[in-house]
């Protein structure tokens, strides 16, 4: 019969299997029982109304018969997107102003007075994406009730005149007149102001946002839209179009890292969610003859989109939730306090990877007191070792009592066997909600550290994961323990960890690395401690 010790060994050899089956399956658990949860979310709200499917279309502009299908519905008539060749051969993206800025530069096309290009220097990035590209479909634009209308707001080339930081697009024909100011500014907001005339008998909509392209699985990517009321989110692969009702303050398209989003100052009556195939969408909202309200396209950034919150809540009176567009994941009630702190820690050390440092001892310091218990609970059973074995050997013909002794020495020598485990338990939520801090906060993107260019990356050599198993090894060889059977169990799970870190953000094999070396000088002193001790 397999005695009690053989038994706490498979117990423990399982619940370390199971800790790196988790660990495995976590962005596969995340990426889909995160999406389903906010789609169940969507089919709650009641706001949102859903119209006849919008067929699927190829990446490219469809065709002129497929033209009259890309609809929207609207009380006085419909909008038609005029996707296909008329739209495309408009515009040949020569006829651009290009305006340099701190992060980059913007391009705006003098046909349709249109945002075509925003391009941040420090991501490589254009956040509007090769979609809008390639079927001239743009934020910005002016889409009617009317077709031939709508070809000759987004069709026509505009006069430009510059004041400043201030440029102004103008356009007259016939009794229609359109004017766009684009005021750029230093936090990457666009401000922007439409007015018209000649347009009183057709329904009015702007385009917020248009499909950007995804950055992996973590993350949303998708319409995005904030009420006065709630934020939410509409997944690219939505299969029909819906409508959304109410006091609308932006709206507009996302992926985890990137946004594109238009603001009005006097909120939409409601916005529009078109499928148009390939799993990519465009958002639409509905306005008046005048629009005051300002564009942002660019990174999720937590500082920034906090300082343009408290900018517009000053200008505005309103709190349009920008921070809300971070997605820290299932994990968030941990997460987002996570972030916060190293996001404290940056503004003084302005380095990620020694943020993530000076983190990881922050949380050392506040698990000491369970950390140093269990520590000097491994050292009892550690201790106890010959008692136990003294008592299987009396015993191992009667379980029920070898089990009665063991449980009795335990108790008078203040011991427990799952001691070790403890801490490792508390690890793992932690870890977790650190692991989604660097999946989806462009923070971190980009940033190096040391010989890694990018701590939301996986170490491109390997050194991290090989250093951190090594450390799990020292960890165990300096850590007491009760049985021979179990240090090789933690050995073995060392070389486990290895391989399943290769492919976990450096920043993450980082934290874990740090943890375990602060781990191993609190186990020397412990051991030193206690032997002390023990020797008086």
């Amino acid at each position: 019969m397999m005695n009690d010790q053989q038994d706490m060994n498979k117990r423990i050899f399982l619940f370390f299997l199971i800790v790196a089956v988790l660990l495995i399956g976590f962005s596969v658990i995340q990426s889909y029982i995160f999406p389903s949860n906010q789609k169940q979310e969507i089919k709650q709200t009641q706001k949102i109304e859903k119209k006849e499917e919008t067929p699927k279309e190829s990446k490219t502009a469809p065709s002129s018969n497929e033209q009259q299908k890309n609809k929207i519905g609207y009380s006085g008539g419909t909008y038609n997107l005029l996707l296909g060749s008329r739209r495309i051969s408009s515009d040949n993206l020569k006829d651009l102003i290009k305006i340099d800025t701190s992060y980059g530069h913007i391009y705006i096309s003098k046909v349709g007075a249109r945002i075509v290009s925003i391009y941040v220097k420090r991501y490589n990035f254009d956040v509007i994406g090769e979609f809008s590209k390639n079927n001239r479909l743009f934020p910005g634009e002016i889409i009617t009730t009317n077709p031939e209308t709508t070809a000759l707001l987004n069709f026509s080339k505009y006069n430009v005149r510059k004041e400043n930081n201030h440029y102004i697009f103008y356009l007259k024909k016939g009794n229609i007149e359109v004017e766009k100011e684009f005021i750029i500014n230093k936090d990457l907001t666009i401000d922007l102001k439409v007015k018209t005339e000649g347009l009183n008998n057709v329904g009015l909509s702007i385009i917020n946002g248009v499909s950007i392209k995804s950055s992996g699985r973590f993350g949303h990517s998708g319409a995005i839209i904030k009420t006065d009321k709630e934020l939410i989110k509409l997944d690219k692969d939505i299969q029909t179009e819906q409508i959304i009702r109410g006091n609308i303050l932006w709206a507009g398209e996302e992926n985890k890292y990137f946004i594109q989003l238009l603001a009005n100052k006097n909120s939409f009556p409601a916005v529009h969610i078109i499928p148009l195939g390939g799993e990519h969408t465009v958002v639409l909202s509905e306005i008046s003859n005048n629009l005051e309200g300002f564009f942002f396209g660019g990174p999720k950034l937590y500082s920034l989109l906090g300082n343009i919150e408290e900018k517009y809540q000053k200008e505005w009176g309103k709190q349009l939730s920008l921070k809300e567009t971070v997605d820290f994941g299932i994990f968030g009630i941990l997460g987002k306090p996570l972030f916060i702190v190293m996001h404290f820690i940056y503004n003084f050390v302005h380095n990620w990877g020694l943020t993530i440092i000076i983190l990881t001892v922050l949380l050392r310091i506040l698990l000491f007191p369970l950390n140093h218990k269990s520590l000097k609970a491994m050292k009892k059973m550690s201790d106890l070792a010959p008692e136990i074995k003294k008592l299987q050997k009396k015993y191992k013909d009667n379980p029920q009592k070898l089990q009665e002794e063991m449980m009795k020495l335990y108790a008078e020598h203040g011991a427990n066997p799952m001691s070790g485990c403890l801490p490792i338990v508390i690890q793992i939520p932690i870890f977790i909600a650190l692991y989604n801090v660097l999946m989806v906060t462009v923070e971190l993107k980009n940033v190096p550290f040391l010989w890694i260019p990018d701590l939301s990356d996986k170490d491109p050599f390997y050194i991290l994961p090989i250093l951190m198993g090594l450390s799990m090894i020292a960890q165990q060889w300096i850590t007491p323990s009760s049985d021979k059977n179990q240090k090789m169990i933690m050995y073995i799970m060392a070389g486990v960890f290895t391989f399943m870190f290769m492919n976990f953000p450096a920043g993450l094999v980082l934290y874990w690395l740090t943890n375990n070396i602060l781990g191993i000088l609190q186990s020397f002193i412990i051991n030193k401690q206690l032997g002390r001790h023990d020797k008086k």
